[in-house]
This record gives structure tokens, C-alpha cells and sequence, in this order.
């Protein structure tokens, strides 16, 4: 049993690194955009990735017994680079970037809530299916408004199907 713990403290902490990265790198990006709504949009972003943090911060002090307390080498460790944010990135290059830190998200929960699922931990399994439930509606927003962007369109971007319609 003390190995499912040292696994959990493991992957709580690294889930928890993985939103303070995501959190920075979206907070980097809403500082570069001019547009107010745009800006917005991504300042929204960073604020769930905060709120992602602080529910996995209260399981690890549950299960490991603990507070998290985040290293510097930490932090630094969990800064999206493949994902460089210049001055110069357009729209629609920052939200391709968000979408697949997104969809990587989605995939190391759903990876997390299968471990969870085998040491049989039904909380922790249920917390990582929401958590990768949040990342999928973030990475679907994300997608909807490169859509809106670029012209294109979803069916569930669409408010009515009235103008389908004879």
C-alpha cells in the first residue's frame, strides 16, 4: 500500500506542476493579446488551471498527508517550452498551441484516472475524469474560437438551425 502512495504523491505532483504550467503559459499569452475579449478568454483559461491546482493540492494533502509546497526547480521544470510564446504569435497560432496542451491534458488525466482506477482509488480515479472532462470542454472552446476565427464553423458553434431550414 505505501507503493500506491509514493505512485499517488507522484502523480499528484506531477499533475500539480502540469497546471501551474499551464496556468503561467496561459497567463503569458493573455498579457501578449490585444484583444480585450481575446485576453479575457485566456486570463479565464489560466483562472481554471489555477482552480485545477487547488482541487489537486487538497487531494494531495489528503492522500500523501501533506501540503504541497511547489519547488522553484519545479515550476521551472513545468513551463510549456514546446509551446514558445513570441511577441510576434498570432492569434490563431496561440490558440493552436493552447488546443494541444489541451488535448495532452486531456490525455495524461484519462492516463491518471486508469492508475487510479487499478490501485482502486474511486475518488482519485473520479477526480482525474473530471479534471480530463475540464481539459476536453477547454480544448472544445478553444477549437470553436479558431473556428470563429478563421470562418469556419462547428455544429455546436451554431446558436439555431433555422437558416437550414426550408
Amino acid at each position: 500500500m505505501a507503493e500506491n502512495k509514493i505512485d499517488f504523491k507522484d502523480a499528484l505532483s506531477g499533475a500539480i506542476y502540469k497546471e501551474i504550467g499551464a496556468r503561467d503559459f496561459y497567463h503569458r499569452i493573455a498579457k501578449r493579446i490585444s484583444n480585450p475579449e481575446g485576453r479575457i478568454k485566456f486570463e479565464q483559461l489560466s483562472a481554471d488551471e489555477e482552480g485545477h491546482r487547488d482541487k489537486l493540492s487538497s487531494w494531495f494533502l489528503e492522500l500523501v498527508g501533506e501540503e504541497f509546497i511547489p519547488s522553484e526547480e519545479g515550476i521551472k521544470g513545468s513551463e510549456i517550452k514546446e509551446f514558445p510564446i513570441e511577441e510576434s504569435v498570432g492569434a490563431l497560432k496561440a490558440l493552436d498551441i493552447a488546443a494541444e496542451a489541451e488535448a495532452e491534458a486531456n490525455k495524461f488525466y484519462t492516463g491518471q484516472a486508469d492508475r487510479a482506477a487499478e490501485a482502486g482509488n474511486e475518488k482519485l480515479k473520479n477526480l482525474f475524469l473530471e479534471l480530463a472532462a475540464e481539459e476536453q470542454g477547454h480544448y472544445n472552446l478553444l477549437t470553436a474560437e479558431r473556428n470563429s476565427l478563421i470562418g469556419g464553423f462547428y455544429w455546436f458553434d451554431m446558436d439555431s438551425t433555422s437558416f437550414m431550414e426550408d
